[in-house]
């Protein structure tokens, strides 16, 4: 990862965007936004989840922690009680924290801005239902 980027400057990103919010499902949608533009600022995090004098089991462990901290702010923020069964708050996002770099390290961050609303889909999904996380995805990523 380059000096000066760090994860815990992607989850400031995230969750700053995400205190603008009044409803759920648009702190979500903040996050994801707030996620996909500071990936694309910095596409160096996606390969960057230790330094090169760490090892392979730090650098998992890093990425847990990253994967299980967004996992709980999802858990946070969406009302379990609403949840569909079938998915993991963690599957979810790990799903997204993969693609997103995939997307990196392919050199295809163009195409990172137009994947914003499905992966407001996805993540919406399981708590609300398809029309209505159709509906939040459909959303520009800014308060309504």
């Amino acid at each position: 990862m380059a000096p000066g980027v760090e994860l815990a400057d992607l989850e400031d990103a995230v969750l700053a965007a995400c205190r603008i919010e009044a409803e759920w499902p648009a702190r979500i949608i903040a996050a994801v936004y707030a996620g996909i533009d500071f990936a694309i600022a910095n596409p160096e995090i996606a390969t960057g989840f230790g330094s090169v004098l760490e090892g392979a089991a730090e650098r998992a462990a890093r990425y847990e922690r990253l994967i299980g901290r967004f996992a709980g702010f999802l858990q946070t923020q969406a009302p379990t009680e609403e949840r569909l069964p079938g998915s993991t708050d963690t599957a979810l996002i790990g799903g997204i924290v993969g693609l997103v770099g995939d997307h990196i390290r392919l050199g295809r961050t163009d195409r990172l801005e137009e994947l914003r609303p499905d992966l407001v889909l996805l993540i919406l999904l399981p708590y609300l239902g398809f029309s209505e996380a159709k509906i939040w995805a459909n959303r520009d990523g800014k308060s309504n």
